[in-house]
């Protein structure tokens, strides 16, 4: 951002942190000071004063040093200024006693933001660490919120923390209502979209966390209600995985013959294949009725994962012997018994392919960092509480064009900017729902038939017993 006008505002953090600025641009990007460097409350320069060349109308002194575990942003002040445009007080910045103590940053973060307010490339947050770094986003989001700029330094801050790559998810991983807040606070939608995920897919133990509860109260309830509507969406999934998992038949075993009606002894050959199908439902319904299923805390990831796996992730050999021990049967005839089951499980592993439950859609590494929940969560820009219709934010603004397909001008965009930290402000103080309560009904209404019947193949010699 370039201006030829005379810098004519002084900005005073300590006695040797000093600035001037412009108040067009001062005033262009912030609330705070479009609200402060008033016409009203410019310095009345004499004569004396002009002739000198005297520019400095305004003087705004930090009067209060941030103490982040306290105060997140301190206290700038505008000062009286005389004729000459000298404080009334013959204010000259204060002077910190840092001996033996850990300097602080908060000049640092001020000065940083006060560039950014001119486009400077000056970065806003440390490379040092990621942890470093968050820290840094977190006190200037907390100063930019005071000064009312957010819509100015939200981007950078987002591209910073978007180029550590895994590091950024796995952190995101381990505290995503505290991410989803700061994705919030700047508006990023790969953020936003990767706590989503988390928090969705871990909804059930997270929900009564303290910490969980504290954090999403500080942002909209629209926030809260995205997290519970992608929960619900994959309790239903799991439920339509199990209704597919407990219905089918697999291969022929509907049909044996072509012959209609079809006499028993036809079905009595399979006798073995439908005690193979028998024991596996038996073993999954047992599963779900001990609320392993889309009723567990983990929304069922642990048992679709053994059944997505299938050979001897589950029903292995210790729990067939307790089968043939109930329904004893010659050693041949146990072998074919298990082979069917094994080929039954390859069946079932093929639904959770299809139904996608295990696949994840969050930028997580999940096979460097495993997780114990599912991230199949699809979380898309209409779920974004900025974008149009759930924010106030229309996607007109997002383009930089107005209704009428022209490009935004300077003041058009400032305005904009301001409209949107002030709506950014006022949603600061919206507190979230009360805790939610899922509601269990069946979501069997309006699922899709899933019996899978497999027809013998026309002049086929031998049909084949699962396909």
């Amino acid at each position: 951002m370039m201006t030829d006008s005379d810098e004519d505002v002084q900005i005073i953090l300590s006695h040797d942190h000093r600035y001037k600025f412009h108040r067009s641009v001062l005033v262009r990007n912030s609330t705070f000071f479009a609200s402060l460097l008033t016409n009203k409350s410019a310095a009345p320069l004499s004569p004396k004063a002009l002739k000198a060349g005297v520019k400095i109308k305004w003087i705004i002194a930090l009067t209060k040093v941030p103490d982040f575990d306290v105060d997140s942003h301190g206290t700038l002040e505008l000062l009286q200024l005389n004729g000459m445009g000298e404080p009334l007080d013959n204010f000259s910045g204060m002077i910190l006693n840092e001996n033996g103590r850990i300097p602080t940053p908060a000049f640092k973060y001020y000065e940083n933001i006060f560039y950014a307010l001119y486009n400077s490339s000056t970065k806003l947050i440390s490379d040092a660490s990621l942890d470093q770094a968050l820290t840094d986003a977190c006190h200037i989001l907390d100063i930019c919120e005071y000064l009312g700029c957010i819509p100015v330094i939200s981007k950078p801050i987002d591209v910073a923390l978007a180029k550590r790559g895994q590091d950024l998810y796995v952190c995101i991983q381990s505290k995503p209502w505290a991410w989803v807040a700061l994705a919030y606070r700047i508006k990023s939608e790969l953020i936003f979209k990767e706590a989503i995920v988390h928090l969705a897919g871990d909804w059930r133990k997270m929900k009564g966390n303290a910490e969980v509860k504290a954090s999403l109260a500080t942002v909209p309830s629209n926030v809260r209600c995205v997290i519970e509507q992608h929960h619900k969406i994959l309790v239903s999934r799991g439920k339509k995985l199990e209704f597919a998992l407990s219905s089918l038949y697999p291969g022929d075993m509907a049909t044996p013959s072509m012959d209609f009606p079809i006499k028993r002894e036809e079905y009595s050959k399979d006798i073995l294949v439908w005690m193979a199908l028998a024991f596996f439902r038996h073993w999954f319904g047992q599963k779900i009725i001990s609320e392993k299923g889309a009723l567990a805390p983990d929304s069922g990831f642990e048992l679709y994962g053994q059944i997505g796996r299938a050979g001897e992730a589950y029903m292995d050999k210790t729990v067939l012997n307790q089968f043939h021990k109930k329904f004893p049967m010659t050693k041949k005839a146990m072998n074919v018994l298990e082979n069917h089951l094994l080929e039954i499980k390859e069946c079932m592993k093929g639904i959770v392919d299809r139904h996608a439950v295990l696949k994840s859609n969050c930028l997580l590494d999940t096979h460097r960092f495993p997780v114990d929940y599912l991230t199949c969560a699809i979380v898309d820009r209409g779920d974004l509480p900025w974008v149009a219709g759930k924010d106030g934010d229309g996607e007109e603004g997002e383009k930089g064009r107005n209704g009428d397909g022209r490009r935004l001008g300077g003041n058009e965009i400032v305005k904009r900017n301001l409209e949107a930290q002030r709506k950014l402000a006022a949603a600061g103080t919206v507190r979230g729902r009360d805790e939610f309560e899922e509601d269990e009904e069946d979501e069997a209404e309006g699922m899709e038939d899933v019996l899978k019947v497999i027809s013998p193949e026309k002049g086929r010699g031998k049909r084949a017993r699962f396909e």
